[in-house]
Formats: structure tokens, C-alpha cells, sequence
């Protein structure tokens, strides 16, 4: 089985975070996103992962070897011209493999050992949305996927496509996206995967939906902190609380970390070697080596080794910073 994970881009939302870091290796709960997307797919029996990449990313690939025993793929893709086209330049490691694709940005949790149980030739993973406009949909007819569009302005369907598909086989996908590009088939200006799907659809292959359990779209620092605490309740780590402090779960504190006379919690992760003191922190991420004193602290990320003092401020705030209120 091939795995191919597409990943993010700049994400200006999360700058300052993503200014000096990739998107995927932001910490929530304690890992990376990116460790806690391939925690999702443990389950399968994965022998290659490909990463389609629009830079060199070092920490990226070091953080891979180092944790992972899986053969690592890195696809350079050197023009963006969509997600299609991105996907395509995984084709020479796909051969009549099963595939899965993964969106690096998306935390989610789904059976994906439904693909093996039914006779479909491929899963369209969805979620019902409010607003799909900038998702794309899917339409069905007698359980089977007949139509998709990429980010409708008018909102016609409320199954917003995850970024989790499955493919029996990825032959008849990269045949699909071949056509595309060959074709020059554009939508918006760019290669879609939703337009090589419905070529696949419209060639007869079968595709049907699946509703995942938990889909967390990381696009802002809200969307951060919303899944951090929801990561911090399902990993449901215990910790004694030092002296003289309160500790209300769930919370995450990394090795090294010094807390004294403060209450930490609910859903509060923090990194390795922080120093906290005199505070109050709640439903925050606080990176590692972090210093806080003399601070109330709510719907906080507060960068890596970042000082702050006296402030009873809701903060969003990049690494080696330092913030002090008189």
C-alpha cells in the first residue's frame, strides 16, 4: 500500500508559527501534526509514504527518519498548478498499488479498513459542513458518487470532501490524472483531483462516500487550539500536580518543564523546558522553552522560547519573542 501526503503550503493564517516551521510539524498534544496524521493510518499496512513537498523541508525529513522505519518518498513539486498535478509526480512509485491520500493540514478519524470490506473501486471520505463553499462536494445516486465540484459558490451539497481518499487501485487514478493534465483540464486555473475523480466516475469506476468521525481542518490558530484540546482528550495523559499548583486535565507538559504556583488547565499543552510561574494558563499551547510569570493566560500559542510576563492578555505570538505589560 502507497500512502501520499500532499503537503501544506505557507499557511498565512498561522504565521507567526508556520514563519520559521513547516505547517505539519506545529506541536499539539505533544506531537507534531504530522505524527499525529500518520498515527491515523498505524492501522494499514503501509510499505512506502510519499510527500509531495513544494520545498526542500530538512526538518521535515529528519523528524521522518528519526521516528518512522517506513520508506520515505519526497516529491518536489516545482510549479503549483494544483493538487492534481501535485499528486501526479507521485506516479513512479505507484504502480497497481492500493492508495491512500492524506491531506498533511487535516486531522481525522476514520475506518479506513472499510476500503477492504466492500467492492467499491475507491472511498471519497466526506463530512457534513454549514458552508462548503470552500470545500469541495460530492453528490450521490443510489449510494454511489455521480457528481463533484470543487468549491461551489452556490452551496448545492453539504458533503464537503476531507482530503482522505482510497483507491482499491491507483492505476485507474493516475491514468485519470494523466488525461487531465494531458488535456489541459482546468478548474480555476489549476489541476484539480475532484476533476480527474469525476473523469474516473464518468469512465465507470465506482467511488462512494464515507462520513469520517472527527475532522479538524487546520487553516487558523483557533482551528489549532479547537484541536489541540480535542487531541489532549483523547491522549488523556495523567500528571501529579507540583507544589503549591493545580493541574485539571487534560493537559500535555513536556519533559524538563518547571511549573510552580500556578494552575494549569483545561486543555493546556506544553513543550519540553518551559518555565511557568505564578500563572493561571487555560486552553493554550505554549511551545517548548517558554518562560510565563505573573500571567492569566487563556486561548493563548505562545511561541518557542518566548518570555512573558504580567500579562492577562489572550496571545498569539511567534517564537523567541518577548512580552511584558507594565
Amino acid at each position: 500500500m502507497k500512502l501520499i501526503i500532499p503537503m501544506a503550503g505557507k499557511s498565512p493564517r498561522l504565521k507567526p508559527h508556520t514563519q520559521n516551521r513547516p505547517k505539519e510539524l506545529l506541536e499539539l498534544a505533544g506531537k507534531p501534526i504530522i505524527g499525529h496524521l500518520l498515527e491515523s493510518v498505524s492501522k494499514l499496512r503501509v510499505d512506502t509514504v510519499i510527500f509531495i513537498v513544494d520545498e526542500d523541508k530538512p526538518t521535515l525529513k529528519k523528524y521522518i527518519s528519526d521516528n518512522y522505519s517506513f520508506e520515505a518518498k519526497y516529491i518536489l513539486q516545482k510549479e503549483r498548478k494544483g493538487v492534481g498535478h501535485a499528486i501526479y509526480g507521485a506516479k513512479k512509485y505507484v504502480d497497481d498499488d492500493e492508495v491512500v491520500i492524506i491531506f498533511a493540514d487535516t486531522i481525522i478519524s476514520a475506518d479506513l479498513k472499510k476500503m477492504g470490506r466492500g467492492s467499491a473501486d475507491g472511498i471519497i471520505w466526506t463530512k457534513k459542513v454549514e458552508d462548503p463553499r470552500n470545500y469541495g462536494v460530492v453528490f450521490e445516486h443510489e449510494g454511489k458518487i455521480t457528481r463533484l465540484i470543487e468549491k461551489p459558490e452556490t452551496p448545492v451539497s453539504d458533503q464537503a470532501i476531507v482530503g482522505l481518499y482510497q483507491f482499491r487501485n491507483g492505476k485507474g487514478l493516475f491514468e485519470a490524472l494523466k488525461y487531465l493534465i494531458t488535456n489541459d483540464i482546468k478548474t480555476k486555473e489549476e489541476y484539480q483531483l475532484t476533476d480527474a475523480l469525476q473523469i474516473m466516475i464518468n469512465k465507470k469506476f465506482t467511488l462512494i462516500s464515507k462520513e469520517v468521525e472527527i475532522w479538524k481542518d487546520l487553516e487558523s490558530p483557533e482551528a489549532l487550539i479547537e484541536t489541540n484540546n480535542y487531541l489532549l482528550k483523547k491522549l488523556n495523559k495523567k500528571y501529579s500536580a507540583p507544589a503549591n499548583c493545580v493541574v485539571v486535565p487534560p493537559v500535555f507538559i513536556g519533559e524538563g518543564t518547571k511549573i510552580y504556583n500556578s494552575i494549569i488547565g483545561p486543555n493546556v499543552s506544553i513543550g519540553k523546558n518551559a518555565r511557568i510561574n505564578n500563572s493561571i494558563i487555560k486552553n493554550s499551547i505554549i511551545k517548548s522553552g517558554a518562560e510565563i510569570s505573573d500571567s492569566n493566560l487563556e486561548e493563548c500559542i505562545i511561541g518557542k522560547k518566548t518570555r512573558v510576563e504580567d500579562t492577562p492578555k489572550k496571545l498569539n505570538i511567534g517564537d523567541s519573542s518577548e512580552v511584558e505589560f507594565a
